[in-house]
């Protein structure tokens, strides 16, 4: 099989292959990462604090979004060591079509905001400031999960240094 082949079969396998939709909302109910409801109340917040935002574009029928919430974004979010305190944590579902309040605002659908910030793939975490602005490059599938939290502080790191924050975070979380 040529390289052109296996790559699209590759792409084609991570778009369709994450398992078959079961829902309009891929939000799941059990998961401790809060849903995005309102970007324009969130952005409030972050400029407050001068936190980032981090939000995880999921859907329903992508069983690597489902890995990535319960093994490495809920255990974050139910530590009560991050959200609010070093970042804003949301999932962004791809699935959801209702529209929410954007940052200045105006309503979008939560698939058209995750577009706007080039989440094509699904899980893409994205890191925004309070004005929506991207303040670090977004993280696209799971390379290696049990080292995806550090991925995840170095990408704070680097939005810290673009927002003027002088937060920085560990590499390795303590445990």
């Amino acid at each position: 099989m040529n390289i052109k082949l296996l790559g699209l079969v590759t792409i084609t396998f991570w778009l369709l292959g994450c398992g078959q939709a079961t829902s309009n909302s891929g939000y799941d109910p059990q998961s401790k990462l809060q849903e995005l409801t309102n970007l324009e109340t969130l952005s409030k917040k972050a400029r407050d604090q001068n936190l980032p935002i981090m939000l995880m574009a999921g859907a329903e029928w992508c069983e690597f979004c489902h890995i990535l919430r319960s093994e490495v974004l809920d255990p974050m979010a139910l530590g009560g060591d991050y959200d609010g305190k070093v970042v804003f944590m949301r999932y962004l579902s791809v699935d959801e079509h209702q529209p929410i309040a954007d940052v200045n605002g105006e309503p979008i659908r939560k698939d058209q905001l995750a577009r706007r910030y080039r989440a094509d793939l699904t899980p893409t975490v994205i890191f925004i400031n309070g004005q929506g602005e991207k303040v670090a490059d977004n993280i696209v599938g799971i390379a290696n999960i049990e080292l995806y939290t550090t991925l995840i502080h170095k990408h704070l790191n680097d939005a810290y240094q673009k927002m003027g924050n002088p937060l920085r975070l560990e590499a390795m979380p303590s445990q």
